[in-house]
Parts: structure tokens; sequence; C-alpha cells
């Protein structure tokens, strides 16, 4: 039986965000070991699609564009199998059943391969729909003068930074292509890995809860990304102190030093990201006793709400 679309209270984003951040106290080698093996995938997938940048030489600007488009498209493919994959993780760890983070592969022995691939098309099309609302409320002129100034970065010539027609009309677009890739596309993923619906159903039902509960997932989106760019902020200052320490020894280190840094907010920023979304699915969708149904256990109780955990 499909469940059906719970409406919760506005403070549940904040409840999914914290509970979140906690989720390393649970199996923290499984769950952060799973995100950097999502790192390593997803930089293995951009090195090879780029590699004609490395072999063919210097490619001009079109040619460039391609293969940076083969490149992303590759990317949104495989990025949803993860992250199906990494909340596979964070589901089996949360109900204390033994995982490891190799588990980030569960989706291909699962048969949910297809489904959540499916979903970078997704993506990809509320991308072109963005994109479209963008040519239109910037100008015919616009995009011609962000590629001559791409070009004038290029050569190292300074262009002038062009300036949209309708600003505010490309601040909404961008706002709703940013809310509903998330809201849609994220939630979509646990159900199709958890609940077992096919992708249309999936895609269907994420954005009805997206419209229902837009007041808790816009909660928790805020405050994710206000977290995130802080978090990022006291990063970089980290990342700039220790490059200038370890360069003191010698440079190698202190870029070294600074990749461990970053490695790690990028591995922090994904659990909290597929934790948040993983529990807003669980809150919004799942039914009593979803755990069990799937996985053989019953679920652990939650860690406690009202408190940081380091």
């Amino acid at each position: 039986m499909t469940p059906s679309i719970r409406k919760v209270p506005l403070t549940h984003g904040a409840q999914w965000l914290l509970r979140a951040i906690n989720l390393g106290t649970r199996n923290p080698r499984a769950i952060f070991g799973a995100a950097l093996l999502l790192i390593a995938v997803l930089y293995l997938v951009m090195y090879v699609f780029t590699m004609p940048l490395r072999l063919g030489g210097e490619p001009d600007l079109e040619g460039l564009f391609r293969i940076l488009a083969i490149a992303m498209l590759a990317a949104a493919l495989v990025l949803p199998v993860l992250l199906g994959g990494l909340m596979h993780v964070i589901r089996e760890a949360e109900n204390g059943r033994p995982v490891r983070a190799r588990d980030l592969f569960a989706p291909l022995r699962l048969h949910r391969t297809l489904p959540l691939a499916l979903l970078g098309l997704i993506q990809i099309a509320l991308a072109l729909i963005c994109g479209s609302l963008l040519l239109w409320a910037t100008g015919e002129d616009f995009w011609a003068q962000y590629q001559e100034m791409v070009r004038g970065a290029i050569t190292g010539r300074i262009s002038t930074v062009p300036t949209a027609e309708q600003p505010a009309l490309v601040a909404l677009a961008q706002l709703l292509f940013y809310y509903f890739s998330t809201a849609v596309v994220l939630v979509s993923v646990p159900q199709i890995m958890f609940s077992g619906l096919g992708l249309s159903d999936a895609v269907k039902r994420s954005f009805g809860a997206s419209l229902w509960n837009l007041g808790s997932y816009l909660f928790a989106t805020m405050l994710f990304m206000l977290g995130a760019m802080l978090a990022g902020l006291l990063v970089s200052v980290a990342a700039l102190v220790v490059m200038v320490l370890g360069a003191s020894v010698t440079p190698m280190l202190g870029h070294l030093l600074a990749w461990v840094l970053f490695t790690a907010y990028g591995m922090a920023f994904l659990v909290v990201m597929c934790g948040t979304c993983y529990y807003a699915w669980r809150d919004v969708f799942a039914q009593d006793g979803d755990g069990a149904a799937a996985g053989g256990a019953t679920p652990q109780p939650p860690a406690r709400q009202d408190r940081f955990e380091a």
C-alpha cells in the first residue's frame, strides 16, 4: 500500500536538519566512508569524461563547452544513484543494522539504478526550463555578452559583467529551480529506493508533497543553506590558515591540508543533505513500521533532537 502524503508542521524542517547533523554518531565509519567514496566516484566520472581536454590539446570555446556538457550529463545521471546508495547506508545505520561504506553501490544490487539515474534527466529538464526562463528574462544581448566575458576570462582580458533586463524574474526563476530540483528530485530518491515506487509515481508524489509541505520544506532548505554557507566560510578561512602554515614546511603540505579540509566539508555536506532528505521522506511519506517492512528490522528510536552531538 502506498503511504499517503502527510502535512507536517513548520518546525519539522528544523528537526530533520538536527537529526541529520547527529547522524555520524550511529556508524560514522560507514556513513562518512560512503560519502568519501561518493566524492571519489564523481571525481573519477568527471576525470574520465574531461580527458579529451588533456589529450587533444587546447580546444576552442565551443569544443570546451561540448566536453564539459557531456561530463556534466554523465555526472547528473550518476549522482542520483550514488545519493540513493548514501541514503541506503544512512538508513541501515539509523536502524542499527550492519552496513559498510561500499554499500553505497546498493542501488545496483537492488535494481534501482535505472529509475534513479533517470532522475538526473528530470534535473536536466528542470535546468532547461529554468534556462529558457532566464533567456527570456535576461534579454537578447545578455548571453552574447556573457560568452564574451567567458572568452575574456580565458584569454586574460577584462570584460564588462552583463546585466539582466529583468533581474527580479531571474532571481525568481533560479529560486523555483533550486527549490523544485531539491524538493522533487532529492525526495524522489528515497521513494524509489525504499518505497518501491516507479519514476513517474515518485516524481508526482514528491511534487505534491513539495506543495503540501511548502513551509517545512522551505524552512529546512533555508536552515541547511545558511548552515552550509557559514560552514563553508569557516572552512575556507581555516584552509587558508593551514595552507600558509603548511607552506612554511613545504608547499605540497599546505595544499594537502587544505584539500583534506575541503574534502571533510564535502563529506559533511553530503551526509547532512541526504540525511535531511531521508528524514523528510520518512516523516512525510513513510508509514509506521516502514523500516521493518523494507529491511527486516525494527527501526531504532531516533536520537534526541534538542541538542547537537559532536
